[in-house]
């Protein structure tokens, strides 16, 4: 069971790496990529079952699982936003897609 679980923490993790690494690469011409989104919505997908196995195994930081689902969710929306409306994003919803990915990121290390 922990191979399965090292596999999906990875999985989570490169999904947010590509969400960010599509957004730097965008940011100048603010063309976001389809993939910004769909690894979005992968590493939220892939964070929601690491939950489920955290909370069955232990006793999970119920805090930390929150504010993470949250800020997932958060950035999967705004990528959505910013791909259906390509460079017209408006500012706020381009700079809270990097903005949020690193609150989460904190999250995941700090607390």
């Amino acid at each position: 069971m922990s191979f399965v679980y090292s596999l999906l923490v990875i999985a989570h993790l490169l999904c947010w790496a590509v969400a960010l690494g599509t957004w730097v690469a965008a940011a100048r011409t603010r063309q976001p990529s389809p993939g910004m989104a769909h690894s979005a919505a992968g590493a939220l997908v892939f964070g929601l079952i690491i939950a489920v196995i955290a909370s069955v195994t232990g006793d999970p930081n119920h805090m930390k699982l929150g504010i993470k689902a949250l800020m997932a969710i958060i950035v999967t929306v705004l990528a959505y936003i910013a791909h259906k409306k390509g460079p017209q994003t408006p500012s706020a919803v381009w700079f809270g897609i990097p903005v949020a990915i690193i609150i989460n990121v904190f999250v995941a290390v700090l607390i």
